[in-house]
């Protein structure tokens, strides 16, 4: 790990906006990554983007319509990753390196699977923030789609992983085929981490371990993570942020969750659902996920005028420019 990272965990300075669970060693890779900026949440179109989490949401400048897991999900990566000391690990998507930088920096040998690399100029820029940070030789970048490419790099090199980070397509039905694979490939003795579980199509995989008898159990987070484990592993436990009024969408309501008293909130509407399952072929899960997609949809275009606002202001600058 080079100096200049050691200096950062030593100061231990965090921006303002920032959150990181106490009890976590604490790390600050920024400077690995020089196009790093505070993005704009109302910049990203995307649904279940949790715009009303005051936490900082970071982007790349050159994209800045697409964020990295926050300070505080990237500290439970690499927490975990202390875990994991030596043993090998699994990325499944990692945008600009961000994530990856932060399981590596706790040790873990890193294969890492993302559709993106196979583009020089992201290839590049992943690989240099790796080399800044010092880690570049524990990360093996892999060019390719999952759930394939993770069945090809099994079989060709007799591997399995021991800690397993799901954050790649975000559309069903590719985070429970992810899943699906993953779990083929894991050690007896494993853990498997879930991002932005906000989305009822990302909480699919962490249902279908469930179903398949793991251990699971959320974090309050920005995005909210997830994580499933099983054998001779344990979770790192979260403390949330205590100045946010913390609150699970309908279709995680049957989790624990880390650091936290559970607390069932009066919802009509889902008393409502209740009411009606007898009298309709889908399940409570199901009914409960198109709930939270409701509910979602209805705080999504509370947010739209600002989002539309916000993109002709990018338009006519990129105008006048």
């Amino acid at each position: 790990m080079s100096e200049k990272i050691l200096k950062v965990i030593e100061g231990n300075l965090l921006p303002k906006g920032d959150y990181v669970s106490s009890g976590f060693a604490t790390i600050q890779p920024d400077s690995c990554f020089p196009n790093i900026i505070l993005g704009n949440k109302y910049d990203s179109f995307w649904l279940y983007l949790r715009r009303d989490i005051t936490h900082n949401w970071y982007v790349d400048k050159r994209r800045q319509g697409v964020g990295f897991v926050s300070r505080d999900e990237a500290h439970i990566l690499y927490n975990t990753a202390l875990k994991f000391r030596g043993k090998k690990a699994l990325e499944i998507g990692c945008w600009m390196g961000w994530s990856a930088c932060h399981l590596a920096l706790g040790g873990v040998e890193l294969d890492v699977i993302d559709p993106m690399l196979s583009a020089e100029l992201f290839n590049e820029s992943v690989t240099e923030s790796l080399k800044s940070a010092g880690v570049k030789e524990l990360v093996n970048l892999i060019p390719g789609y999952s759930p394939e490419k993770v069945e090809e790099i099994a079989n060709k090199f007799q591997r399995k992983w021991s800690l397993i980070f799901i954050d790649g397509n975000h559309e069903a039905p590719a985070p429970l085929n992810d899943t699906i694979m993953c779990e083929q490939f894991a050690e007896a003795d494993a853990l498997i981490l879930f991002h932005d579980l906000a989305s009822p199509d990302v909480g699919q995989g962490l249902d279908y371990l469930k179903e398949k008898g793991w251990n699971t159990m959320v974090y309050h987070t920005m995005q909210i993570m997830g994580v499933a484990w099983r054998g001779n592993v344990e979770p790192v436990i979260h403390q949330p942020d205590a100045k946010i009024d913390w609150r699970l969408p309908p279709h995680l309501k049957d989790y624990s969750v880390s650091g936290s008293i559970q607390t069932v909130a009066e919802d009509k509407f889902g008393e409502i659902l209740t009411a009606v399952q007898p009298y309709t072929l889908l399940s409570k899960a199901k009914l409960f996920s198109l709930y939270s997609q409701a509910k979602q949809v209805y705080c999504y275009l509370f947010w739209l005028p600002k989002m539309l606002i916000q993109a002709i202001a990018r338009s006519k600058a990129m105008k006048r420019n």
